[in-house]
């Protein structure tokens, strides 16, 4: 069975258009606060929202594409964390990823709020999404690694790698939902204040 030209182009028309549409849902996030509606989406796109339905389906189906833009972008921050950081130094990489997760969720308080609060209607989305087991696997590799350096056994670190990121993440989702919010740094040095010593003496076993 052979594939029609005009069908390739028509599906990267739409995988373009909807990149589009989450880049302007972003610009209304930012605009109008987390609550935004979808007339301001629509008015902020410039089409309407018959447009932005046929491409998404619904509100939750376009809440879904903007949870995977805005784990895409965390999920890069946090890779870069990896590989710069000290990965010999088990406490150390915790506060790092801590402090880029941070970080990188404060810079759009709005969007992040809006990945919170997913809509109350239509299909059900996980805010989560598979960002923490793809994170928690990554970390779970740097940790292994580090056990195995220190002739430890490396079982502990699926539970370490994924329970870290998880932590960090509840810890930040906690921390966006406050009003006031403390300085990131506290939370941060809080973090540390918990793993730094539990890597000591685990380590040292």
């Amino acid at each position: 069975m052979t594939t029609d030209g005009r069908d390739t182009r028509w599906a990267e028309h739409r995988i373009v258009r909807r990149r589009e549409l989450v880049s302007q849902a972003l610009r209304a996030i930012r605009l109008h606060g987390p609550g935004v509606g979808m007339d301001e989406i629509a008015a902020q796109a410039g089409t309407s929202k018959p447009v932005i339905y046929r491409h998404f389906g619904d509100r939750a189906g376009l809440y879904a594409a903007v949870v995977e833009s805005v784990h895409e972008f965390i999920h890069a921050g946090l890779t870069t964390t990896l590989e710069t950081s000290d990965v010999t130094d088990l406490a150390t990489l915790t506060a790092d990823l801590a402090d880029t997760y941070l970080s990188l969720v404060d810079r759009d308080p709005h969007i992040y709020r809006f990945v919170l609060t997913p809509p109350t209607r239509g299909e059900h989305v996980d805010p989560s999404g598979a960002l923490p087991s793809v994170m928690g696997q990554h970390v779970a590799e740097v940790i292994a690694t580090r056990l195995a350096e220190a002739g430890l056994d490396e079982g502990y670190a699926r539970t370490w790698g994924h329970g870290i990121i998880g932590f960090i993440r509840s810890a930040a989702d906690e921390w966006m939902a406050a009003e006031p919010r403390e300085p990131r740094a506290v939370v941060v040095a809080r973090i540390s204040a918990l793993f730094t010593p539990a890597f000591m003496g685990a380590l040292e076993e």
